[in-house]
């Protein structure tokens, strides 16, 4: 993983995948996931102005379990165990990173 130190990033589209931000700022921002790869962030702030955007192989990713949670039947249930299972915390990510991440001056992401 590339490691973004203590960067500034304003009025920019930053694709996430494959780095860890670590004390970054981002401040209305597009901040996106294509797919590409896993990222971390660490005590970076998110303020309330910068956006989410799914991309790429992510978005026909959550468009495909859509389908199938939509769909109805088998496909349905696979496409619900497979969101259940985002829900749990990541084995190789500390479970209190999620904590030190700041929201628009507020906790969480």
């Amino acid at each position: 993983m590339k490691l973004i130190n203590k960067r500034e990033h304003t009025g920019q589209r930053v694709v996430l995948d494959g780095r860890n931000f670590v004390e970054c700022k981002f401040t209305n921002c597009t901040l996106v996931i294509e797919g590409g790869g896993l990222f971390q962030m660490d005590r970076c702030i998110i303020s309330d102005d910068c956006r989410f955007a799914v991309e790429g192989p992510a978005k026909i990713c959550l468009d495909s379990l859509k389908l199938m949670l939509h769909g109805g039947g088998w496909l349905a249930q696979v496409a619900d165990a497979v969101l259940t299972k985002t829900r749990e915390a990541p084995r190789f990510v500390n479970p209190n990173a999620q904590s030190s991440t700041q929201a628009g001056g507020s906790q969480g992401a």
